[in-house]
């Protein structure tokens, strides 16, 4: 079997030699390519997690959510139970024609399945939140 040729004559320059010259600078190259994408990811996380807004700004809208998603439940006298399990906000109702769903939906609640002794409210984002601006 003949060997591989890069350039020039067979009998002078093989794939192996040629590899045996190249190869370790090869793969400082790869392990620099490796490095440096490693390094933009951590990076590119840790300035995007930076760029959130002012704590304060954020408490100011759980308060405004808090009252809007009570007022589209009828009000927090119309709760009579509630709890959370994972993505759901479970709730028991003493008025279930009070709830509006379209402002429920305005606020963050994917969809709302009624049931004859409880309402589940489905969350698109971060449950827990949304259920401690609640109670």
């Amino acid at each position: 079997m003949k060997n591989l040729v890069i350039y020039g004559d067979a009998s002078k320059n093989s794939f192996n030699e040629w590899l045996g010259t190249w190869g370790l600078y090869i793969a400082f190259a790869l392990a620099g390519v490796v490095f440096l994408t490693v390094l933009g990811l951590f990076l590119y996380t840790y300035i995007k997690g930076k760029k959130e807004g002012p704590i304060i700004k954020v408490s100011q809208q759980k308060v405004i959510k808090n009252e809007a998603a009570l007022a589209a439940l009828g009000g927090a006298e119309n709760i009579l139970d509630h709890s959370l399990n994972g993505s759901r906000v479970i709730l028991v109702l003493s008025n279930y024609d009070a709830v509006n769903i379209e402002a429920l939906k305005e606020l963050g609640v994917s969809s709302v399945v009624k049931m004859t002794n409880k309402i589940t409210l489905v969350i698109k984002g971060d449950a827990s939140s949304f259920y401690k601006s609640l109670f």
